[in-house]
């Protein structure tokens, strides 16, 4: 493959990032002429380490795109009960154009019953049942940010149609759509899992390697072909650092291209969150 966008073997997030970053302002300027001030909801349950820079980057973005935020704060012991309640309100706050819950959520706590109280179309993550039976079946959607965010970098530095990309999680808001993202785009996915036998052979046969499995030292040398290319989406607190699923230092130089973490995938998933905040602003008829 002759790929674009790529530093080194280290796949550029700011190119990419600066052409998202225009068309959000410009779209954002026009709602503001308009006299829309599109609004965030963003609740936070608890303090996740792994989490915490991504939070701040959404209120970086805000601040930078203009975005008003309204922010929801709750303890890690919080009950299923008051978690419910809260999103029923912020859902049905008339000022609140989209709604985010930040994720992972504490154990006791089951994230998709208070995920599917959001409006499909206030659903700027993308994640709630509503939004993605659409993208299953092609209707239009609010798509999930992380799965939308691998897509970008998959296209942008110009993955080959037909392309067998294996994607190491099967969750609903990273593995499961974005293989339909993937096969609505003619590639080729092949999903992964904890169980999956002869996990190193089968990347080692792949094109493209998306690593979400939130494992640290994972994707080793053994698991890459020098045209490998390696988008690591996994989030993990090592020491005082932020490292992704891919043993970095070791195979950079031993694949086409990979991301860095953090400064990959993450630094999009910000952003498309935006996007879909426009698009839901869109949706639910307010222009």
């Amino acid at each position: 493959m002759e790929l674009i966008g790529i530093i080194n073997g280290v796949i550029s997030s700011k190119q990419i990032a600066t052409k998202i970053k225009a068309d959000i302002k410009s779209s954002i300027a026009s709602l503001k002429n308009s006299n829309i001030s599109p609004c965030l909801g963003i609740v936070k349950i608890g303090e996740d380490p792994a989490s915490e820079q991504y939070f701040n980057a959404k209120l970086r973005r805000a601040s930078e795109f203009g975005v008003e935020t309204k922010i929801l704060m709750l303890e890690s012991d919080v009950s299923q009960e008051r978690v419910n309640s809260e999103v029923r309100k912020i859902a049905l706050d008339p000022d609140v154009h989209g709604i985010i819950v930040e994720s992972p959520v504490p154990k006791q706590l089951n994230y998709h019953e208070f995920i599917n109280l959001i409006p499909p179309e206030k659903d700027v993550d993308g994640v709630t049942y509503a939004n993605l039976g659409r993208l299953m079946s092609g209707e239009a959607s609010l798509r999930p940010a992380t799965a939308a965010s691998v897509m970008e970098f998959i296209s942008e530095i110009g993955v080959p149609e037909g392309s067998v990309v294996a994607i190491i999680n099967r969750t609903l808001t990273v593995g499961k759509p974005l293989s339909m993202m993937l096969l609505s785009n003619n590639f080729t996915p092949m999903v992964c899992h904890s169980k999956t036998l002869r996990l190193k052979d089968l990347c080692r046969s792949s094109d493209v390697i998306v690593t979400a499995a939130g494992k640290p030292g994972l994707i080793t040398a053994d698991f890459v072909r020098p045209e490998s290319v390696v988008i690591d989406v996994g989030i993990n607190v090592v020491g005082d650092k932020i490292v992704g699923d891919a043993d970095f230092e070791n195979i950079k130089d031993k694949v086409s291209a990979i991301t860095p973490v953090p400064g990959g995938v993450g630094s999009l998933t910000s952003l498309m969150i935006f996007r879909n905040l426009v698009s839901a602003i869109n949706m639910q008829g307010i222009v």
